[in-house]
């Protein structure tokens, strides 16, 4: 895979899955290669990056599926924003400054800061034989963007490809899910080389097999880690791969982690992602501006 558009073939790819026989061993494969090539570790901040300082006002956009709308079970039109609502209130006691920005407003009337960019049902890149409601990469995400000029892009989907991979549906393999990350992320420091952004796995959902989960979010520590040695601001929210339990309790429709508690544990798998990438000094500079 290189950066943005232009990437290793998908038959290339797949010859080497396939010698793995397993997505579990795609997994582990994965995993030691980012090991074994020394790379440094994805959830620090990149060395020469300036970092977030609570001194600023910072925009955040939130980027990403029917999670990041804040969807209840079963679909319903839930109106405290998901994970967002809590997510809110958590940075302000910690002592930032976050402004939500985004181009829509729905799923969120019982909380004040409205605004994201959650698309339920879109995948990351649609294929013809299950497109689905539309796609995050391209046009979306180039005017939410654009529209918005965040200072923050806390992204993460791939659940509703996934879900479309374990129904073998043509063009959502494993190495195309990964490519169409690659893809949404080469165009989005495209758009705005400076934007950071927070990439966070994809939670537990007990419809999705564990094993292709686990796989999809093996392959981005290599696709982010190479983005951070290329100098772009992007780091890995390692916390979500394991913050919501898989389990009925908290995801009881299967996908949304939607119960008492579980949006709430996304968003603290946030909040220790922005921490981590926030300067201790909060006269230091922000990301962006």
């Amino acid at each position: 895979m290189r950066r943005g558009a232009g990437t290793f073939s998908e038959e290339a790819m797949l010859g080497v899955f396939a010698s793995l026989r397993g997505v579990s061993r795609l997994a582990a494969f994965l995993a030691s290669l980012a090991c074994c090539a020394g790379l440094v570790v994805v959830h620090r901040a990149f060395a020469d990056a300036p970092l977030l300082s609570k001194a600023d006002s910072i925009r955040v956009l939130t980027l990403g599926d029917s999670i990041t709308a804040g969807v209840a079970a079963g679909g319903g039109a839930a109106e405290n924003g998901g994970y967002r609502g809590v997510l809110g209130e958590l940075l302000a006691q910690d002592g930032y400054r976050a402004v939500f920005v985004g181009t829509r407003y729905d799923y969120s009337a019982q909380i004040e800061n409205r605004a994201h960019d959650g698309w339920p049902g879109y995948v990351l890149r649609s294929f013809p034989a299950d497109p689905g409601p539309g796609q995050l990469y391209g046009s979306l995400t180039r005017q939410a963007l654009q529209e918005t000029r965040p200072d923050v892009v806390l992204l993460m989907a791939g659940t509703n490809d996934l879900l479309r991979s374990q129904r073998s549906v043509a063009g959502y393999t494993m190495p195309n899910i990964l490519e169409s990350m690659n893809l949404l992320l080469g165009e989005i420091f495209s758009d705005d080389p400076q934007v950071r952004v927070i990439v966070a796995p994809v939670v537990s959902s007990p419809r999705i097999a564990a094993a292709s989960i686990d796989a999809f979010n093996a392959g981005l520590v290599s696709i982010v880690e190479r983005y951070a040695r290329s100098g772009d601001r992007i780091s890995l929210a390692t916390a979500m791969e394991q913050s919501v339990p898989r389990d009925a309790e908290h995801f009881p429709d299967g996908i949304h982690p939607s119960s008492d508690g579980g949006y709430a544990d996304v968003a603290r798998a946030w909040v220790q992602a922005i921490e981590q990438v926030t300067a201790a000094s909060t006269g230091d500079p922000v990301a962006k501006r």
